[in-house]
């Protein structure tokens, strides 16, 4: 689990007095071939890695943004601007893994957006094997919840740029979502999302669980290991516009260590220690952070759940999310029409209207608005859309 701590300081640079913000991150790697050094500084590569995205910087690698040396229990960095300085607090291994919690100094003006702030509600679904018969060897048809299982605990555990609600239980037909690009029925999203009671749907394929080459030789069960593939595409979608904001494949292959004739149980720390496991572990956490990246500038939006006594609204984002007393919104209309061919042409018309957050709970929150015109117009899911106080209206 990745745990962090925000401590701000007043550091005195000349000639102004600006913010340092320490964020204490916890990373983590496991021991490969015996090279507990590399497994050390791949831990610290992820603990600042989490770290940076909990900060609200746009990190697409640590390499380019940073560079440095482990040394004993110091980290040397020559910043190019994001990270000031990185003390190790902790380290600790158990078993394979080793863990690496680190206090990284973060400058706030490094933010690449107001948005960063707030964590934005995504549903992740079943992620249904493509071709099914290729989970036959070690009966691993159990992936299609797993995988999204994993990539939830890792957002969990994470940043909080992305606040992940579970849907898993029922299975979607979305092969034909992949196979056209940038479309999905708007009725599978507003479906998902509106039980999901989300803003953002995930969906995913995973498309090749085969095996390499050796599954054509006469030799191919008689050593204990040999490689199989791990493909899986992603798609993400705005519920409130319809709007595809992600499209990815990712790839991964390792060693298959397990019997051939084995039925693995996948949620085990076994399956999950092993080659084939770790392989794919590695590429959520890949996928993990492209996603943070692509998603961390996204508006935070919102639909009315309800109207309380025609004088407050309620939306369904709350403190979860970042939601607080006295943050300021303005009000958009839904106008959609349907083209000849059937499709649900979104439009948002953006108001005058402003409301203010009177009270938070968890997943939603209350607004008043000072305008009559306004509450004799709002309607049942009209969207708002966060506004920052440093902007003009």
């Amino acid at each position: 689990m990745k745990l962090f701590t925000r401590l701000v300081l007043l550091m005195f640079t000349l000639p102004f007095f600006a913010h340092a913000e320490w964020y204490e991150a916890t990373g983590q790697a496991k021991v490969r071939h015996g090279d507990v050094r590399s497994a050390k500084n791949r831990a610290v590569q992820d603990a600042l890695k989490q770290a940076m995205l909990f900060s609200g910087a746009n990190v697409s690698s640590i390499q380019k943004m940073s560079h440095g040396l482990l040394i004993d229990d110091q980290v040397s960095i020559n910043s190019v601007g994001a990270v000031n300085s990185v003390e190790i607090v902790e380290e600790r291994q158990r078993g394979s893994f080793i863990s690496v919690t680190i206090r990284a100094d973060i400058f706030p003006s490094d933010r690449e957006c107001y948005a960063s702030e707030f964590g934005k509600k995504i549903a992740i679904t079943q992620f249904p094997i493509q071709h099914w018969q290729d989970a036959k060897v070690g009966e691993i048809y159990g992936l299609e919840k797993e995988v999204p299982r994993q990539l939830m605990k890792m957002f969990q555990a994470g940043a909080n740029t992305i606040y992940p609600i579970a849907w898993f239980d029922k299975k979607l037909n979305i092969n034909a979502e992949f196979e056209q690009q940038g479309k999905v029925r708007y009725q599978l999203i507003d479906a998902v999302a509106q039980n999901a009671n989300a803003q953002f749907v995930m969906f995913g394929r995973i498309s090749d669980i085969s095996f390499g080459d050796k599954t054509n030789s006469f030799s191919f069960w008689e050593d204990d290991q040999f490689e199989r593939y791990f493909t899986m595409e992603l798609i993400i979608a705005n519920a409130l516009t319809h709007e595809i904001l992600y499209q990815n494949r990712f790839h991964t292959a390792a060693d298959w260590t397990f019997d051939h004739k084995m039925s693995v149980n996948i949620s085990s720390t076994q399956f999950w220690n092993s080659e084939y496991g770790h392989a794919i572990k590695r590429l959520l956490t890949e996928i993990r952070d492209d996603i943070h990246r692509n998603l961390n500038c996204q508006k935070l939006q919102s639909k009315i759940s309800g109207i309380k006594d025609g004088e407050q609204i309620q939306i369904n984002i709350g403190a979860g999310q970042g939601v607080a007393i006295g943050q300021e919104y303005r009000v958009s209309y839904r106008s959609d029409t349907i083209d000849d061919l059937g499709n649900l042409l979104t439009n948002i018309v953006i108001s005058p209207y402003k409301e203010r957050i009177v009270k938070v709970y968890e997943n939603s929150a209350i607004a008043e608005s000072t305008d009559t015109d306004f509450m004799s117009n709002v309607q049942i899911n009209d969207i708002i859309e966060l506004q920052s106080w440093d902007t003009d209206w």
